[in-house]
């Protein structure tokens, strides 16, 4: 959830507030610019598509606590110790393009609210493009993206 947060230094800081002394403060965040490819291809793809898309790439790609080291400085700044930063990696598997674009097209997260807000017109053209990009050339069926998130961990003095 940080990458949400305006201010993800100020929920770091309160997360440490309300843990005791030894306790462990974690968070993790996917990876929006390197790591999920799956969410990028639809990002870049709408991109193409519309100044609306260009916008949606650069307030999705670039949140913050998801640059390599960002969260791991950001925990240290707030006084936790023995701070460490990994990578996680799980894969997204889908069945077909419609397991893939389903929640999106329903609406659901924040590529799904900017699908939303598409005129009819736009949104056929959108749709066509990311059966278009998820196909890549070859027939409909099962997908695997690995996708990557940033995990961080700190002890609270």
């Amino acid at each position: 959830m940080l990458h949400f947060v305006p201010e993800a230094g100020k929920a770091v800081a309160e997360m440490r507030r309300v843990v005791r002394p030894g306790g462990v403060v974690a968070a993790t965040v996917w990876d929006h610019l390197g790591g999920m490819p799956g969410m990028r291809m639809m990002v870049d793809t709408v991109a193409v598509l519309s100044d609306g898309g260009r916008q949606l790439r650069a307030r999705y790609c670039t949140q913050p606590m998801m640059q390599p080291g960002e969260m791991k400085r950001t925990f240290v700044e707030q006084g936790l110790r023995d701070v460490t930063e990994t990578q996680l990696m799980i894969r997204m598997d889908y069945q077909n393009f419609d397991d893939y674009w389903a929640p999106i097209a329903a609406g659901e997260g924040p590529l799904g609210k900017y699908v939303a807000t598409l005129d009819p017109e736009e949104r056929v053209r959108t749709d066509d493009a990311m059966r278009d990009a998820y196909e890549a050339g070859r027939p409909d069926g099962p997908r695997s993206f690995a996708n990557v998130a940033w995990a961080c961990r700190g002890i609270v003095a």
